[in-house]
């Protein structure tokens, strides 16, 4: 179910343009203008590649929560992780001092 909720920003519809437009770093309002046209010429192809990118859209994120749950992470983002943990770890150690003082 797609609701306000999960849109993400500039969504208008389901999102795909904004999306797009996102990933390739083009403007959303000339690709929505584009679209537009497409669908003026081609309606039902149009519909159908759109809805298409749709569920694509919402399903890659899904499959690649998945990956990254059963280990498939890259380096970078192991190693991002092991700065956060440790920066927390020198943060919650911070903040017991400062209790302690008190």
């Amino acid at each position: 179910m797609i609701g306000t909720s999960d849109r993400r920003d500039g969504a208008l519809l389901a999102g795909v343009c904004a999306s797009i437009a996102r990933s390739f770093k083009w403007n959303v309002w000339v690709l929505r203008a584009l679209f537009i046209g497409f669908l003026l010429i081609k309606t039902l192809a149009a519909v159908l590649v759109y809805a298409g990118l749709a569920l694509l859209q919402h399903l890659v994120p899904a499959i690649q929560g998945k990956s990254q749950q059963k280990g498939l992470r890259s380096p970078e983002l192991s190693t991002h992780d092991k700065r956060i943990e440790e920066l927390d770890r020198r943060f919650r150690k911070m903040e017991e001092r400062r209790n302690r003082a008190n």
